[in-house]
């Protein structure tokens, strides 16, 4: 039976908090128990681009989700992939045109032709980044490829290691094409000070009790009406990108076989300009 990358949060979604989350980039108790582990050691360098686990929470009608671990400061991208509605591509298209202008491209067009596993079809993307001194999130609607709606963080936070601020409604960012869909703020905080968890030996297997003993990362917490949900089904997939959206590392969730390095923009780690020879269904992922 083929393994998949993504992980389904129906539970959570039926699940009463049993502790107060506070969006710091930490571990709460509340959390409980990691529903991601880590499988490979980082191909983009310890404790610079680097993912451990993934913890998961619904309270007050918000989803909170804790990633832990390490993003380096020079724009590499964490890439959030949400499918919440019956409304997105399992290729991603080229068409959405986001992120910042390369010449006269919209970087996002870099991911057009990435496939998903089977099934999944993600509508809502966010991503993350550090550089220049600063830490911004953005959170896109693709509407199918057929147009974007993106939203950024009212400026950006300062990042000196530790840093928190909010996507707002009505903050617009740049290549948006149709309205806000968010009614309430995204909080989010990034807590960069790990120096444990997983090595730097791209492929090797991760010591998942290393993983599980780091408490800090990118934290993030979504009003569920903003998910755009269509049930009480929620899958996601998370990786680990460059700057331009078009070479992927091997940090994904969940995670890909022991002996896998960085996929690049082929699946095979070489840089084509693009992640359209990347194609989810031919690794045997792990199911969470």
């Amino acid at each position: 039976m083929k393994k998949t990358l993504l992980f389904a949060l129906v539970a959570l979604l039926a699940r009463t908090a049993v502790a107060q989350i506070t969006i710091d980039g930490q571990l709460d108790a509340g959390y409980g128990s990691a529903i991601a582990v880590q499988t490979v050691e980082t191909g983009f360098g310890d404790n610079q681009s680097e993912w451990n686990a993934v913890y998961a929470n619904v309270s007050s009608n918000r989803l909170n989700v804790l990633i832990t671990g390490n993003i380096e400061a020079n724009f590499n991208k964490l890439e959030i992939f949400f499918d919440t509605n019956a409304g997105g591509e399992g290729t991603l298209s080229s068409t959405p045109q986001y992120d910042f202008l390369n010449g006269s491209t919209w970087i996002s067009s870099n991911m057009g032709g990435m496939v998903f596993d089977n099934g999944f079809t993600p509508n809502l993307h966010m991503y993350a980044r550090a550089g220049g001194g600063n830490f911004s999130v953005d959170i896109v609607d693709r509407l199918g490829g057929g147009g974007t709606a993106v939203l950024g963080n009212t400026g950006t936070s300062a990042y000196a290691g530790t840093t928190t601020g909010s996507v707002n409604p009505g903050t617009l960012a740049n290549g948006s094409s149709v309205a806000n869909f968010l009614t309430n703020s995204i909080t989010y905080a990034m807590d960069n000070s790990n120096v444990a968890g997983i090595g730097g030996t791209a492929g090797n297997a991760a010591d998942q009790a290393a993983a599980l003993a780091v408490t800090t990362g990118f934290e993030f917490s979504i009003d569920l009406s903003d998910l755009l949900l269509d049930s009480n089904v929620l899958r996601m997939a998370i990786m680990q990108d460059n700057g331009n959206h078009n070479y992927l590392s091997n940090q994904t969730f969940g995670g890909l076989p022991v002996g896998t390095g960085n996929l690049g923009g082929d699946g095979a780690g070489n840089f084509t300009g693009t992640l359209g020879g990347i194609n989810f269904n031919n690794f045997a992922l792990y199911r969470l």
